[in-house]
C-alpha cells in the first residue's frame, strides 16, 4: 500500500504528517467516521485548514495514511509479541489462552478507532483500496497463524493447517464484528468486548475443542506482558 500523505524532505514536513495523523486518530476516535472532517481534524492539530491540504490532497488520501499506520503499527508490535522465540517451551494451550486474550484487549481498548477505521476501509468506492487494507489488516493474523503451524504436533485435528487457517480467520472475523455492530447497542456485541475474561474464556474453549488441543483441560493464561495488538 502507497503511503498517500505528500513528499515531505525536511523534518519539520514529516513531525507535521504526524500531528496531523495523530489527531485523525483522534477524532476519529472520540467522533467516528462522520465526525471526521478536515476542519475538526485541523482544529485538534491545532493548525489551519489550509495547512492540512499542503500535506494531503484530500480527506481521503488522510484517512488512508491514518488506517496505513495504525495497521502498520499493530503489526510491528505483533512481530515482536509473536516472535516464536518468546513462545518457545509454553504449552500450546496456555499459548493459545494467551493470544485469544491479547486479542480480545486488543480490540477492546481502542474499539472506537478501530470501528472508524474498519468502516472506512468496508464503504470505501475503489475496490484496490479496499482489497489492499483487508490484507494489510490480515498480516497480524498471518503471525498468529504462524505460530500455530509450529505446533501441529499437539494438534488432533485431522488437517491441522486447514483448521489453523480457518479458527484464527474466526476469531479475527468475531472481533470485527463485534466492533462494528457494538455502535447498535446490540446484547451480543455489548457482551463480547465488555466482558473480555468471559470472552476469552468461551472463545479458547471453542478454540482447544476445534483444533483438539493436547493438554487443553485446564488451560491457563500466560503473562499479559504478551498482550497484543487490534
Amino acid at each position: 500500500m502507497v503511503s498517500s500523505s505528500l513528499p515531505t524532505v525536511q523534518e519539520r514536513g514529516r513531525n507535521t504528517v504526524q500531528r496531523l495523523l495523530d489527531a485523525a486518530e483522534r477524532t476519529l476516535e472520540s467522533d467516528g467516521l462522520e465526525g471526521a472532517t478536515v476542519p475538526a481534524i485541523a482544529t485538534a492539530a491545532g493548525m489551519s485548514v489550509g495547512n492540512v491540504y499542503k500535506r494531503f490532497r484530500d480527506k481521503d488520501s488522510l484517512l488512508q495514511a491514518v488506517y496505513e499506520r495504525f495497521f502498520l503499527d499493530s503489526f510491528a508490535a505483533n512481530e515482536f509479541a509473536l516472535d516464536p522465540g518468546k513462545w518457545e517451551g509454553a504449552p500450546t494451550a496456555d499459548l493459545l489462552s494467551t493470544l485469544v486474550s491479547g486479542m480480545i484487549e486488543g480490540y477492546r481498548v481502542r474499539r472506537s478507532l478501530v470501528r472508524a477505521l474498519l468502516l472506512y476501509a468496508q464503504t470505501h468506492p475503489d475496490p484496490a483500496f479496499r482489497s489492499q487494507s483487508e490484507q494489510l489488516r490480515l498480516q497480524s493474523l498471518g503471525l498468529f497463524e504462524r505460530l500455530l503451524r509450529d505446533r501441529r504436533a499437539d494438534i488432533g485435528h485431522p488437517y491441522p493447517e486447514r483448521a489453523i487457517r480457518f479458527v484464527v480467520m474466526l476469531i479475527g472475523h468475531a472481533l470485527e464484528t463485534a466492533v462494528l455492530s457494538e455502535a447498535g447497542g446490540g446484547l451480543s456485541s455489548g457482551d463480547f468486548l465488555s466482558h473480555p475474561s468471559e470472552t476469552a474464556s468461551e472463545l479458547s474453549r471453542i478454540v482447544y475443542g476445534y483444533l483438539r488441543v493436547r493438554g487443553s483441560e485446564r488451560p491457563r493464561a500466560l503473562s499479559q506482558s504478551r498482550r497484543l495488538s487490534g
